[in-house]
């Protein structure tokens, strides 16, 4: 069983988050579990959505978690770069190797602090910056990292990640029950 921190900031990308919460739940091998980075449990979405995480991270055992989810929106990802205890979980993660996929504006976060200075990725226009070889895929994963450029992309986004941590098997399971095949 492999487990998955998404972290959710005020102003986070709704459909970013839940629809990746969701696919990943789907796979039944990826325990997926929502992070407010706030003090308190209840995080607002970029358009207003009351979300009841269900971890704080202050509470987080990084230990636990095989990798981390950032979803994007604007207002979202301008108050996870804002936090020191993001900071410390972003590079708490990057050097240990563990995987890091960003979604949207989230890429940029990265970007930012460097950690794609050698890597090929994808982000919402605009939120691109550093070294790295910025492209306007869909979808990008260099191997390293998976990165997408905006909602219209959370499901393969998540389907990527489920690619990666479980093998393409993993992924052809779960398509009768999101692609309303069975």
């Amino acid at each position: 069983m492999k487990h998955a921190l998404i972290l959710l900031a005020d102003g986070f990308e709704e459909t970013e988050a839940l629809t990746t919460h969701d696919i990943l739940n789907r796979t039944h091998e990826i325990v997926p579990v929502l992070c407010s980075i706030k003090d308190s449990l209840q995080v607002v979405s970029s358009a207003k959505l009351k979300v009841e995480a269900d971890i704080l991270l202050k509470d987080v055992d990084k230990n636990a978690y095989d990798f981390l989810v950032l979803p994007g929106g604007k207002l979202g990802v301008q108050n996870l770069s804002h936090s020191a205890d993001v900071g410390s979980l972003l590079e708490y993660f990057v050097y240990r190797k563990k995987a890091v996929y960003a979604i949207c504006a989230a890429p940029g976060l990265l970007a930012q602090r460097g950690y794609l200075n050698d890597a090929t990725y994808t982000c919402f226009p605009g939120f691109q910056t550093g070294k790295g070889l910025y492209t306007r895929k869909e979808v990008e994963d260099d191997g390293t990292w998976i990165t997408a450029r905006s909602m219209a992309y959370t499901i393969p986004f998540a389907e990527a990640i489920v690619k990666k941590e479980l093998g393409q098997e993993a992924v052809d399971a779960i398509q009768p029950g999101i692609r309303g095949l069975k």
